[in-house]
This record gives C-alpha cells, structure tokens and sequence, in this order.
C-alpha cells in the first residue's frame, strides 16, 4: 500500500490496515526513532490495560472455582492441556 505524506507531514492509514490491527479514532502510534526502518506501534494506555486484565482475572478466577487447576499455575495448567511437561530445550534427541 502507498500513501503520501501531506505538506504538513500527515499520512491517512488504509482503512484496511486500521480495520487488521483495530485502529480506531484517538489511538495513538509511536514511531521508534532507534529503527532502521520506519516502525509504529500503538501506545497502549496503562490504566486501561491493568483494568483488562483485572476484568480477565476475575472471569478466569470465577470459571476456575472448584476446578482441578483452581489452585495451579498456567504452567502447570499449559503442560496438563499439552498432555505433560515438555522437555527442556537443548534435551532433545
């Protein structure tokens, strides 16, 4: 995709890139100055994030109580899903 950079130095994002990585009017981008090549990421506002994931903590608390893994680490909870501990890198054969 190609798109011009306004005398103002402005650019409009495809719609199609806004759509792929959720980009919505009021996000903000940052631009990695330490890049060799021109890199955005979004900011992601903190305060908003630390509140996903509480909400996430408390759905994943509520759906595990009484469960077998209620009181496990996702460690643990990854190798029982996967059928048993996986080997330690550089053990393989």
């Amino acid at each position: 995709m190609t798109v011009t950079i306004t005398a103002k130095g402005q650019i409009t994002i495809p719609l199609q890139l806004r759509q792929k990585f959720h980009l919505n009017v009021g996000d903000q981008l940052e631009f990695d100055e330490a890049a060799q090549v021109l890199t955005a990421r979004r900011v992601v506002n903190q305060k908003e994030w630390q509140k996903t994931i509480g909400e996430w903590q408390k759905t994943a608390a509520k759906a595990l109580k009484n469960h077998p893994w209620e009181k496990q680490s996702a460690a643990t909870i990854v190798d029982d899903l996967r059928g048993g501990a996986a080997e330690p890198v550089g053990r393989r054969k």
